[in-house]
C-alpha cells in the first residue's frame, strides 16, 4: 500500500464513471518547496457520479490500549510543527499556527510532540496524515501544513456535517534528519509504515532493502499513539500521504469496508491513478490496511514527485471526498465558500 520515492506506478484507467470529465492541469514537482502562503489556490471542482455514500459499520473492534483525550494547547505562544524546509546547517524551520484547535496525540521516540489540528464540528470525520516517512517524502509535510493554513483562512471549505483532522508530521524524529534515506525512519530506525497491526511481518522491505518493522506491531510510540487516537475518534475516512509513486492505493484488510470507493472519488477529482494494488515490491504492516480493518475507509496517497506539495490537486480531491461523505455529489456545491 505504501510506496516510496522514485517509484513509478502504472497509469490506471479510471474505473468509476463520472458525469462530466474532470480536466486537470499537470502538476510538476519543483526543486524547492514553496512557502505555505504561496500554496493556497482556488479549488476548481467538477461533478462526481451520483451514487450513495458508503455506510461505515456501526460496530468496531475493541480498543486495545487506553489514551487520555489529547489536550488542547492553550498557551499564549502559538503551537508549531516542523517544516521540511531545511537550512544549510540542517536545522528545521518552524511553521507556526494559532493554538486554539491544536492538540498533542503523543510523543516520538526522541520526545518530540506529535501535533494535530481539527477544523469543523461535524460528525463526519476525515483524517489526513503526513510525514509518516519524512526524509525524501517530507513534501507530504509541506502539503499538510499548507492545508492547515488553508482551512484556518478559509473555514467555509470545511463543509457542513464535516470535521477535518490534520496531522502534518507523524515522524518528527525522521524529519529533523532532512532529505536523507535515514529520514524515512523514526528515532529507533523503525519504518513506521511497517509497524501496524494488519499483516505485520518481521521481514519487511523498502524497495529491495530490508527494513526494521519494529519488534512487533505498534512497538513504536508514534504508530501506537495514532492507532489509539484513531480508535477513539473513529474517523469515517483516513488518508495517509507518501511520495512519490504517483497513485492512490486503498486499504484492504478483512473486508471490513470498501475503501476502493474512497480511492475512486479521490482519484477522479485529483487526477492521481487509482484502482490497482501497489505491486512495485511487497509491503506489510501498513497504516492504511490497518485502518481499513478497523472499519475506517482508508487509502495511501502517493504524490507524483518528492519536492512539490501538489496542493491544488489535493485540495480538489479533499473537497470531492467531503462532498461524497456528506451525500452531496454535485461538486459545484462544494466550491470554496460553500
Amino acid at each position: 500500500m505504501c510506496g516510496c520515492q522514485e517509484t513509478t506506478v502504472p497509469s490506471v484507467t479510471p474505473n468509476l464513471p463520472i458525469q462530466t470529465p474532470i480536466t486537470l492541469q499537470e502538476v510538476r514537482p519543483t526543486l524547492t518547496p514553496r512557502p505555505v502562503l504561496e500554496l493556497i489556490p482556488t479549488a476548481v471542482l467538477s461533478p462526481l457520479p451520483t451514487q450513495p455514500p458508503l455506510s461505515v459499520p456501526p460496530t468496531f473492534p475493541p480498543i486495545s490500549a487506553t489514551l487520555a483525550p489529547p489536550p488542547l494547547l492553550n498557551s499564549p505562544s502559538p503551537a508549531s510543527t516542523l517544516d521540511p524546509s531545511i537550512t544549510p546547517s540542517g536545522t528545521p524551520v518552524l511553521t507556526r499556527y494559532p493554538a486554539g484547535n491544536t492538540f498533542v496525540i503523543g510523543k516520538s521516540v526522541e520526545g518530540r510532540d506529535i501535533l494535530g489540528w481539527r477544523f469543523g464540528s461535524g460528525d463526519k470525520v476525515l483524517m489526513l496524515v503526513g510525514g509518516i516517512h519524512a526524509g525524501f517524502e517530507s513534501n507530504t509535510v509541506l502539503l499538510i501544513n499548507a492545508l492547515i493554513a488553508h482551512f484556518e483562512g478559509t473555514p467555509a471549505d470545511v463543509l457542513p456535517k464535516m470535521s477535518i483532522i490534520l496531522i502534518p508530521v507523524l515522524n518528527p524524529d525522521g524529519l529533523v534528519r532532512g532529505r536523507t534515506a535515514d529520514g524515512r525512519f523514526n528515532g529507533n530506525f523503525v519504518d513506521l509504515n511497517r509497524n501496524w497491526g494488519c499483516d505485520w511481518s518481521a521481514d519487511a522491505y523498502w524497495q529491495q532493502r530490508k527494513v526494521n518493522p519494529g519488534a512487533e506491531a505498534f512497538s513504536e510510540p508514534e504508530s501506537a499513539a495514532l492507532s489509539v487516537y484513531m480508535q477513539q475518534t473513529r474517523p469515517t475516512a483516513a488518508l495517509f500521504y507518501h511520495a512519490a509513486a504517483n497513485g492512490i492505493f486503498e486499504g484492504t484488510c478483512n473486508d471490513k469496508v470498501d475503501s476502493a470507493q474512497l480511492a475512486a472519488i479521490l482519484g477522479e477529482a485529483s487526477g492521481y491513478p487509482y484502482g490497482k494494488p501497489f505491486d512495485a515490491y511487497i509491503v506489510s504492516g501498513t497504516e492504511s490496511n490497518w485502518a481499513d480493518g478497523q472499519g475506517i475507509l482508508s487509502a495511501d496517497v502517493e504524490l507524483a514527485g518528492s519536492r512539490d506539495a501538489e496542493f491544488d490537486r489535493n485540495l480538489r480531491g479533499i473537497m470531492a471526498v467531503q462532498c461524497w461523505m456528506t451525500g452531496d455529489f454535485d461538486l459545484s456545491q462544494c466550491k470554496r465558500g460553500g
